[in-house]
């Protein structure tokens, strides 16, 4: 039961309608033995420093979604490594109304690279946003020597690719999104990459199946109920993958450690969020 003592935590972004972090949230909450609730708040672009304000007072911790990573990072009092060097910030902690910007979706991709057993070699990237930006760390820290970027924007991509050669010191190449040029850099990578919202808030991927080789690893940071095209293609061609089920989990579990300084049950975590998918692919 809430009461005075009750710890607020929160998502932000825009849309936010489709967000299993709640769940999850609070399914680890219970699990730990805090009292504290998880809300989803959907904040439009023209209202981000009020409730990046707002929160200073009001909350212990928020976790920031598409498109505010980039922005929230200029606007918190101090940022962590990861945060730094990806100019990124998915989580805020809340210390005394001084806000700490972390970026746990570089540590959660880092991990999935591990998981997925695909350290080094070339990687390509869809997407140049936030999340873009921290899956080019976590390829950095794996020894990735190569990175394609593609995006719809190509002013963008190259951006991102610029600051991964200067930052990170990786070669970098940049190209506008179609189904060439991705066929093209996959045909010379072992890991791809989704970090746009395509496949789960509309649209897909559009890639061709004979760009899938069977050495290629693949990893969506988007999610849907039963899968996103992506993932459910990848994996009837047998390759290996993560999706974006995990990523949320794994980004959360290192969000609440950032928080609270305890690690949270994973299995909880995870168990909740298959819960809810697969009630919604069931009303799907």
């Amino acid at each position: 039961m809430t009461d005075s003592s009750t710890a607020l935590y929160c998502l932000i972004g825009d849309p936010v309608s489709g967000s299993i972090s709640p769940n999850v949230h609070t399914a680890a909450y219970a699990a730990m033995g805090l009292n504290a609730v998880y809300l989803a708040f959907r904040v439009p672009s023209d209202a981000l420093r009020a409730a990046v304000d707002g929160l200073r007072v009001l909350a212990r911790g928020f976790n920031v979604t598409i498109p505010h990573k980039t922005r929230v990072a200029l606007m918190v009092d101090e940022l962590t490594h990861e945060a730094s060097l990806t100019s990124a910030v998915n989580a805020v902690a809340v210390r005394d109304g001084y806000l700490v910007g972390h970026n746990t979706d570089a540590l959660a991709a880092s991990d999935l690279v591990d998981k997925l057993n695909a350290r080094g070699g070339a990687a390509t990237i869809v997407g140049a946003g936030g999340a873009a930006k921290s899956v080019a760390y976590a390829l950095w820290r794996k020894g990735f020597s190569k990175v394609f970027v593609l995006d719809r924007n190509p002013d963008r991509a190259e951006a991102l690719a610029s600051g991964v050669k200067s930052v990170y010191g990786i070669d970098a190449s940049a190209a506008p999104l179609s189904a060439g040029s991705l066929a093209e850099a996959l045909a010379r990578s072992n890991l791809l990459v989704n970090a746009t919202p395509l496949g789960m808030y509309g649209g897909e991927l559009d890639l061709p199946e004979e760009a899938l080789g069977h050495d290629l690893a693949v990893m969506d940071l988007a999610y849907s109920p039963g899968g996103t095209g992506l993932v459910r293609r990848a994996r009837a061609l047998g390759l290996r993958t993560a999706d974006g089920v995990e990523f949320l989990v794994i980004q959360a579990a290192y969000s609440i450690q950032f928080w609270v300084g305890a690690w949270p049950p994973l299995d909880v975590m995870m168990r909740a969020a298959e819960e809810v998918m697969a009630g919604a692919a069931r009303e799907g």
